[in-house]
């Protein structure tokens, strides 16, 4: 597949918070979702991406259909919202297996990226299957099964720390039958409270995997950067309640797209906070 690089920006997509098993290499980069191994590489117009599955996973995967301009268009009388997508014009909300999203974002918990990373490639390479493509090895995610099977004390062992017996709790619920598929389809406020039966999940856990995986447009994850992004640009102070009630009534269905762009030109410094 190739996608060409006025429709997204890949580094900025992939390394903005939302997904945690992709890496730079030369010339590109490379990732597996799930049991699926990818190449992308970068090339002058756009990037080819080598992988076993169809342009259609791939297009739902980057958000592809969406248009961004659209989004923008109404916050245009926002100059805040205005500059953060002039900011990272490239940037897109990814569509993840919800499965992988829940794994990330547990162990997201008081975390920094480079860790979580660290801690999704050991799982991989300890407790995933290992899969070849275009010669290179790559590890599929650990199944709820498999994380089970390692138990608390092989997870500490792969670093988790407290987060190990929460990882391990939702492993548990997601095999006896904890529905994450029909997260999608019960509307946010279920799927809300639904996730936060789940060990390890707060809200904003439950936000996270909400808009990267579920297709809730106006999940807002409330973190300390986003605390700060508010309280500097709105005034808005306050619990995680007061920020994301602020939030939908600021930017409505699009909060969660909004938070990402927001978020990102402040992680790095494009816009002031």
């Amino acid at each position: 597949m190739f996608i060409e690089k006025s429709r997204i920006d890949m580094d900025a997509t992939l390394f903005s918070g939302q997904a945690f098993r992709w890496d730079r290499v030369e010339g590109g980069f490379v990732g597996c979702t799930l049991d699926n191994p990818a190449i992308i590489k970068e090339l002058d117009n756009g990037y080819e991406i080598i992988s076993l599955k169809d342009d259609a996973f791939w297009e739902n995967y980057f958000d592809l259909d969406r248009d961004y301009s659209l989004i923008a268009k109404r916050h245009e009388d926002d100059e805040k919202v205005k500059n953060a997508f002039e900011c990272c014009p490239g940037l897109r909300v990814m569509n993840q297996p919800v499965w992988e999203c829940v794994c990330g974002f547990i162990i997201s918990a008081n975390n920094n990226i480079e860790r979580i990373r660290g801690i999704m490639r050991r799982l991989g390479e300890n407790l995933g299957e290992p899969m070849t493509l275009d010669g290179k090895l790559f590890y599929s995610l650990p199944t709820p099964e498999a994380l089970v099977k390692c138990g608390t004390d092989g997870l500490y062992k792969l670093g988790l720390g407290y987060r190990a017996p929460y990882l391990y709790e939702t492993s548990k619920m997601v095999m006896d039958g904890f529905d994450l598929q029909g997260l999608k389809d019960m509307g946010y406020d279920a799927a809300l409270k639904e996730l936060l039966k789940l060990k390890g999940v707060g809200e904003k856990v439950a936000d996270c995997i909400l808009l990267f995986s579920c297709g809730y447009d106006n999940a807002f994850p409330v973190d300390v950067w986003v605390k700060r992004v508010m309280g500097s640009l709105y005034g808005v102070e306050g619990t995680t309640k007061v920020v994301k009630k602020s939030a939908f009534e600021l930017f409505g269905n699009d909060a969660g797209i909004v938070q990402q762009a927001l978020f990102h030109s402040a992680r790095l410094k494009m816009i002031e906070v």
